[in-house]
């Protein structure tokens, strides 16, 4: 079992020379393919209130609530030029002192009047974010780098993603429906996220998925349902790196699911596998 990640799981087979690499020139080839992510979560509108407080240094990592009326076909695309959606949400993690001190957009972010500011909407504050589906496209792909390599002497794994106009305005879309809700909570102030147009080439702990992506047909997929690869039938890949494209939503229950389908595939391939080897011990 190769239960590595997303980045991982495809770096080792890779390495290993399991599968044939994906060739975005030709579209051959099926490890590191499609992409995907929710490397533009975490915009939204954030809105200052000057006569309510919050208790923001109380949360936990599910304390939230999501919309789910701009996920996928949950609402009119007929006059939208994007395919999905996303999950509006709101969330308190636990907000720790200095560090998540905002202040309004057109404050210094440093000086007597940082300090004044911060000081009295740390506690004022809060944001509506978006989440976002991620289609796959073929230029956005994982292979293994050319020029850098880890202390073993083998390539580090290499990730080319580009946004889209998919991608922007879909997140334009999901931004607007945020700056709307935080107007209708009250807020004094509102301050939007600008929606980046490349690709920042940071990972900082969001949810990355494909490179490894399951299918019914070994031309156009890595591994089976069961997630057992195609080319090495005693080798089964588990994590998002089996997903084809990636919906708005968090991917651990996905994951898990495929998880315990695939140690249905391993029981009965060790089954199966096990009555070969009594067969041919006897003979």
């Amino acid at each position: 079992m190769l239960t590595g990640f997303t980045f991982t799981n495809t770096r080792l087979l890779l390495l290993s020379e399991i599968g044939e690499p994906y060739n975005p020139d030709t579209g051959e080839g099926i490890i590191g393919k499609n992409f995907t992510g929710h490397s533009l979560s975490f915009l939204g509108a954030r809105g200052f209130f000057n006569d309510r407080k919050f208790n923001l240094h109380m949360g936990a990592g599910a304390l939230g609530a999501t919309i789910s009326d701009f996920t996928a076909d949950n609402f009119d695309h007929t006059d939208l030029d994007f395919l999905h959606g996303g999950e509006v949400y709101i969330g308190q993690n636990g907000d720790r002192p200095i560090d998540n001190n905002h202040v309004p957009s057109d404050i210094p972010e440093w000086g007597a009047e940082f300090k004044e500011n911060s000081q009295f909407y740390s506690n004022r504050n809060l944001t509506v974010q978006v989440q976002p589906a991620t289609l796959p496209w073929g230029y956005n792909y994982m292979d293994l780098d050319p020029t850098y390599i880890d202390n073993y002497g083998d390539p580090l794994l290499r990730v080319t993603n580009e946004y889209t106009d998919q991608d922007r305005n879909l997140m334009r879309y999901c931004m607007d429906r945020c700056e709307e809700i935080m107007e209708k909570m009250g807020a004094d102030i509102l301050d939007a996220d600008e929606i980046p147009e490349e690709f920042g080439n940071v990972f900082f702990g969001q949810h990355y998925a494909g490179g490894v992506i399951m299918g019914d047909d070994p031309e156009h997929s890595a591994v089976n349902s069961y997630l057992q690869m195609w080319e090495a039938e005693n080798l089964f890949v588990v994590g998002a790196s089996a997903f084809p494209h990636f919906g708005n939503h968090n991917p651990t229950g996905t994951v898990g699911a495929l998880a315990y389908r695939s140690s249905e595939g391993i029981e009965t391939y060790l089954h199966d596998a096990g009555g070969l080897l009594v067969q041919e011990k006897i003979q």
